[in-house]
């Protein structure tokens, strides 16, 4: 039986991770050694595609056949990056930097790989979900699970250590933020809380830089930098690796050249906190939102676990020592702490099932025995009518934070006589209004005739272990069912997504 492996699947860098022959997660390089791959494709004249640092600095000479940060409109179907006669969505795109990482783990191996637990941020809707379970399956992977990013960092921190613990996850990476709240035990992972913004990340950072540098350089010169897309690409490198840089000195030097014009900006780590500061105090906001969620205090935590390449800007460290009164801890490697959880996540599957060469190793035969319990990262409720005032309000059947997976039925009845029909609408969101929620999916419930007013409807929400959403309406009278039908954006079909592979199976990925 082949190995399973672990992805991050992040915004600006992926990682992958596979359990070794002791059962302990280990990173696996890619083809060009390096332990994490940027998360951009550079789409060539040919029918091939590269993947990784290549196709990153591509950006700056070829910046429209390069795509970065496609975590970001994952779930989005109006997005679309076209290629010659070809048209790439956000899965296919992903598929394509999975299918790199995919080769890059065969190539190490020895084998083929076809088992692969992925990891999403823990504030990811449904629609994105089911977007990253696709892309997994395009790229010709069995996706064995999602899992939480500050999940998969608890399962690299967490197992090693044999002391009961509170911990909070704060997980900073270059597009997303999640804070979580869980207690971890030898061989058992509850999540207590957890929030986020699939919005906020390293990423937002760069973009203060690549203003403030643009500011000066159009006081000096009259040019906007933003203008041209080669030159933005250009400054947007420049920025990254000047936050980088102020993240262990004083200051930091940013050189541009445009239309024959050159500045040299100098920009202090006091000055970048400053222009970053609200974005700092939304991960702040969040972090206190979730610690009341979870009901606990600065004292009831043990450790916070800082991951996420971002959080080695020294201003988070700080903050979080503000906030908590105890300097956070290192104990794991920011960058790869997912990944290498992930892999845990799957030694932890594949041994449950009863995996000869996981269950032959003392670790692999305690990962058998090992319960991650996350909770639900959003409420999902149901469009219901107010017979009073005759308008439509949010029933909630599933609320934020609920332990996973969970099953909720409930009853609901018919509001006049002589209905015929019931319309079924799946709502994401924990406000009573349905305008402030989004919208899952709905369906009809046609009766075989028309029935009185209190007429009762079992409506059925599961919520399974990937955290994706299956929902039913049924007449227990007659046995007639409405399963949900996905309407939201970003949503395909088993057999669009086989099509999908079928095509990214002919493009070749370095």
């Amino acid at each position: 039986m082949s190995r399973a492996i672990g992805i991050d699947l992040g915004t600006t860098f992926s990682a992958i991770a596979v359990l070794n022959e002791f059962g302990k997660a280990e990173i696996i390089p890619n083809a060009e050694g390096e332990r994490v791959t940027p998360s951009v494709a550079y789409f060539g004249d040919d029918d091939s595609v590269v993947v990784g640092t290549v196709a990153k600095n591509s950006a700056v000479s070829d910046p429209y056949n390069v795509v970065e940060f496609i975590k970001r409109q994952m779930g989005n179907a109006d997005y679309v990056f076209t290629h010659g006669d070809a048209e790439y969505g956000p899965e296919q795109i992903s598929a394509l930097i999975l299918k790199k990482l995919k080769q890059d783990a065969e190539r190490l191996l020895g084998e083929a790989v076809n088992d692969a637990v992925i990891t999403v941020p823990a504030y990811f809707d449904d629609a994105r979900r089911r977007a990253t379970i696709n892309a997994g399956k395009i790229a010709g992977l069995n996706v064995l699970r999602i899992i939480n990013e500050p999940t998969a960092a608890a399962l690299a921190y967490g197992l090693t250590n044999a002391s009961e613990q509170r911990i909070m996850v704060y997980d900073l990476g270059g597009g997303t933020f999640d804070v979580t709240v869980m207690d971890v035990a030898r061989g058992e992972i509850t999540v207590v809380a957890t929030d986020g913004d699939h919005m906020l990340g390293g990423n937002d950072f760069d973009d203060q830089i690549m203003l403030y540098v643009n500011d000066a350089f159009k006081r000096e010169h009259g040019v906007d930098l933003l203008r041209e897309v080669e030159v933005q690409q250009d400054l947007r490198q420049r920025a990254e690796a000047a936050k980088k840089t102020l993240s262990s000195r004083p200051s930091a030097k940013i050189s541009m050249s445009a239309s024959g014009r050159r500045l040299t900006v100098e920009l202090t780590r006091e000055q970048f906190e400053q222009m970053t500061g609200h974005l700092l105090e939304r991960t702040k906001m969040l972090v206190e939102s979730v610690m009341s969620e979870a009901k606990t205090g600065w004292g009831q935590v043990d450790t916070v676990l800082l991951v996420g390449g971002s959080t080695r800007m020294p201003m988070v460290p700080q903050m979080i020592e503000r906030m908590s009164g105890r300097a956070p801890s290192r104990a794991i490697n920011p960058d790869e702490a997912v990944a290498m959880g992930a892999a845990v996540q799957a030694g932890i599957l594949m041994a449950q099932k009863g995996d000869a060469a996981i269950l032959a190793t003392a670790e692999g035969r305690r990962l058998a025995n090992t319960r991650v319990t996350d909770v639900t990262s959003h409420a999902f409720g149901i469009v219901l009518m107010d017979d009073r005032t005759k308008t439509e309000y949010n029933q909630v059947m599933i609320a934020k934070n609920t332990p996973i997976p969970h099953e909720v039925h409930d009853h609901f009845y018919t509001i006049s006589n002589n209905q015929e029909r019931v319309r079924f609408v799946v709502l994401q969101g924990q406000d009573r209004d349905p305008a402030n929620c989004n919208t899952i999916g709905e369906t009809e419930l046609e009766f075989d005739r028309p029935k009185p007013r209190g007429y009762p409807v079992r409506v059925t929400y599961q919520y399974d272990a990937n955290m994706v959403m299956h929902c039913y309406m049924e007449d227990e009278k007659t046995g007639r069912i409405a399963e949900l039908h996905i309407s939201q954006s970003g949503r395909m079909s088993d057999r669009e997504v086989e099509a999908k592979k079928r095509l990214m199976d002919r493009v070749k990925v370095d």
